[in-house]
């Protein structure tokens, strides 16, 4: 008890004079636990879902990629509801039971790295050798060539590939810079502005345009959105989405003010619904795994646990 008193006082020490701080915390505190109780949807489980590639597009708000990307060339295309508002809630809501032994994870987000329970057939981390000082992230293109090569060499396993892009820092927008991954996490930089830890902040507290955000935000799904297409040429069924969105201000049922960026806990349509875009092709998934899969499914829908 001592340590967690402790553990506060500091942490209010660091950030009371943060007031987008304090906004993210009274919704994670107060407001989550209350949403957590009234709440009745966890969200999917991608791996209940039917794919042999899964493109992960980090932080990547459905009405962004509606915005940016023509939905209608794709084979079909809804939006579903994220099993978290953050990578690591993401992660441990979708990797944290048996052994995975038919997939293959590929991720430029350390994020992955630190909070997934699963083992699966293989794990690829190319955020640790592929971080760009001079952009302040991990680019996509790198993450794609591993992607590839992982399909070569395993043809007949699922294929996770989890991107760092849309989510900040934005490439093509180094003045927009308030945080990177620098290699291991994220950490803010040194010409942040006071109390703005993340670009969300610096939008929240009035000392960037959200409009001029919004645009490198975009920039940066169009960056990934290109590296992505070698893998959409790929055999069987492949499929973009996202783990979760992000909020530029938007307001939150029982909160008289507006949150930014992504806290966890936060049952909100910006940060849980995200793209599903599906490219169907000749599927190389055993067919024995998807109807496991898929009674699975009906057992979860007719009220019965794992």
């Amino acid at each position: 008890m001592l340590g967690k008193l402790r553990y506060a006082v500091d942490e209010i020490a660091a950030n009371y004079d943060r007031r987008t701080w304090w906004q993210n915390r009274t919704a994670n505190r107060i407001i989550a636990p209350i949403q957590a109780q009234l709440h009745n949807s966890d969200g999917i489980r991608v791996l209940d879902r039917e794919w042999d590639t899964l493109l992960v597009l980090d932080a990547c708000r459905a009405d962004l990629f509606e915005e940016v990307v023509e939905t209608e060339t794709y084979d079909s295309y809804e939006r579903v509801y994220s099993a978290g508002s953050a990578t690591n809630e993401w992660v441990r809501a979708n990797f944290s039971g048996p052994a995975q032994t038919d997939c293959v994870y590929v991720t430029g987000n350390p994020v992955v790295s630190r909070q997934v329970e699963t083992a699966f057939h293989h794990f690829l981390e190319p955020w640790r050798e592929e971080f760009d000082p001079e952009i302040g992230t991990v680019p996509p293109e790198p993450v794609t060539e591993t992607a590839l090569a992982a399909r070569e060499q395993f043809p007949e396993k699922r294929l996770i590939v989890h991107y760092l892009q849309p989510h900040y820092p934005f490439i093509e927008a180094p003045h927009l810079r308030y945080a990177e991954f620098n290699g291991t996490e994220e950490v803010t930089v040194k010409n942040a502005k006071p109390g703005a830890t993340d670009i969300w902040e610096a939008v929240g507290l009035g000392y960037e345009n959200p409009d001029d955000v919004w645009d490198a935000y975009a920039d940066n799904l169009r960056r990934v959105m290109d590296a992505i297409e070698p893998l959409l040429d790929q055999p069987g069924r492949t499929v973009i989405t996202s783990d979760h969105g992000n909020m530029l201000g938007e307001q939150m049922p029982l909160l008289p003010m507006g949150l930014y960026g992504h806290p966890p806990g936060i049952h909100h349509p910006i940060l849980r619904e995200v793209p599903w875009a599906v490219v169907d092709g000749e599927s190389t998934v055993d067919s024995d795994r998807r109807v496991t899969a898929d009674v699975k499914e009906q057992l979860r829908s007719l009220g019965y646990a794992d």
